[in-house]
Order: C-alpha cells, then sequence, then structure tokens
C-alpha cells in the first residue's frame, strides 16, 4: 500500500514539474553496510521540461566512515554525464561531516571538498551543507511507521577561481515504505553564480537498503 502510494506521489510530482516549469532531480541511492562503513551508489537523473533530456545523469560510489564525537568521514568518486553538451565529468570528493542531537532533532554540517575533472577547467569545490532533521514514529528507525522532516542549506564555492558558485535551500520530508525502501521528497530553490533568476526544483530520493545498518 506505501509502495503504491509512493509511486503514485512520484508520478504527481513528475507531472507537477512539467507543469510548473520545474526543473526534477530524481535520485535513487542504493545502500549497503560492511564492518561498519556505509556504502551507497547513486543513480541520479535531472530533467528540465523546457529544454532537452536528460540534462545530467550520473552514479558512483561513496562510503562513510564513523569516527569518534559525532563525525563521519566520506570519501568516494562520481561519473557525471551531460548528455547534451557531450561532457563527461570525473569527481573524486572527500567529506567530513558533524552531528549533534538537539532534543528531538539533529544538526548535522557537513563540509565536502571535490574536484570536477573534465568539466571546464576542472575547478575545485567546497561545499558547506547544514541540516536540520526531525524524525517521528516510535523512536526505532526501523519502524515501518517512521518518517521525517527536513530542512537545508547548502553553499558552494569555486576555489579555482576563488568565487561563490551557487546556494541551495531545500525543504521536505520521506517515509520508510517498508524494511527496505525510505522515500524522500522536497522542494528546492537554486541560486547560481551569474545568474539573474533562481531555479526551483521539485526532486525525490529513494533509498533502497540491501542489508541493515
Amino acid at each position: 500500500m506505501r509502495t503504491g502510494i509512493a509511486f503514485l506521489c512520484l508520478f504527481f510530482l513528475s507531472s507537477l514539474a512539467r507543469a510548473q516549469d520545474f526543473q526534477s532531480w530524481n535520485e535513487v541511492d542504493v545502500t549497503a553496510s560492511w564492518r561498519g562503513v556505509q556504502l551507497l551508489a547513486p543513480f541520479v537523473a535531472r530533467v528540465d521540461p523546457s529544454l532537452p533530456n536528460p540534462q545530467l545523469a550520473a552514479t558512483g560510489l561513496t562510503a562513510d566512515f564513523p569516527l569518534p564525537w559525532g563525525l563521519t568521514l566520506t570519501g568516494g568518486y562520481l561519473f557525471v554525464e551531460l548528455p547534451q553538451t557531450s561532457t563527461e565529468v570525473h569527481v573524486p570528493l572527500a567529506a567530513v561531516t558533524k552531528s549533534v542531537r538537539l532534543g528531538r532533532y539533529t544538526l548535522a554540517d557537513r563540509n565536502r571538498f571535490e574536484m570536477l575533472f573534465g568539466y571546464g577547467n576542472s575547478p575545485i569545490r567546497y561545499r558547506n551543507r547544514l541540516l536540520l532533521d526531525r524524525p517521528f514514529g516510535r523512536g526505532n528507525p526501523l519502524d515501518v511507521n517512521a518518517w521525517h522532516l527536513f530542512v537545508e542549506d547548502e553553499a558552494i564555492f569555486n576555489l579555482t577561481a576563488r568565487s561563490w558558485n551557487q546556494n541551495r535551500f531545500q525543504a521536505g520530508g520521506g517515509a520508510r515504505l517498508n524494511r527496505r525502501l525510505f522515500l524522500d521528497v522536497y522542494y528546492m530553490l537554486r541560486n547560481a553564480s551569474g545568474s539573474n533568476t533562481s531555479t526551483q526544483i521539485l526532486g525525490t530520493n529513494l533509498r533502497v537498503a540491501l542489508t541493515g545498518r
């Protein structure tokens, strides 16, 4: 039942994006745990109803290593394709995230560095994301009734050009569909350097857990 409702929501959001001239950012994350390390393989597609599509497609692999004091170290690689310009981009990345509990809320500050080999002059970017998450349910993250709301803001800087690149504000929520599936839906407002207009985005993120945490 929940899975059927989820796919109905996906269809509705896709139709709304086309009708309102929003971009649609969709991602499926396949996750697994191995010896305490969290592995994630993303599959990303971005479309714009006013342009030829897809605008972007990406995949790769990242690994999260838990550290003391609420820290998480992330390393990984993404392969990004921009089909409309026949551009292939290789993105090695590293990040450190600090997470703290504030009552029933979780606050996470992620600091990520990445290099975009093959895109323009292969710039190095720094991304700072601040996330506030509020879980609901019965306290058990594996509870089928578990759901959450979140808000986040990410600032991206081009270190090669020594300039601000873009800002992404995002708000949304998600629910566990079953033991293996968790779906997030969100609205994003993106402001980019050199553009006088903001980009509105409707997005989905479906997480598929191959193993339990």
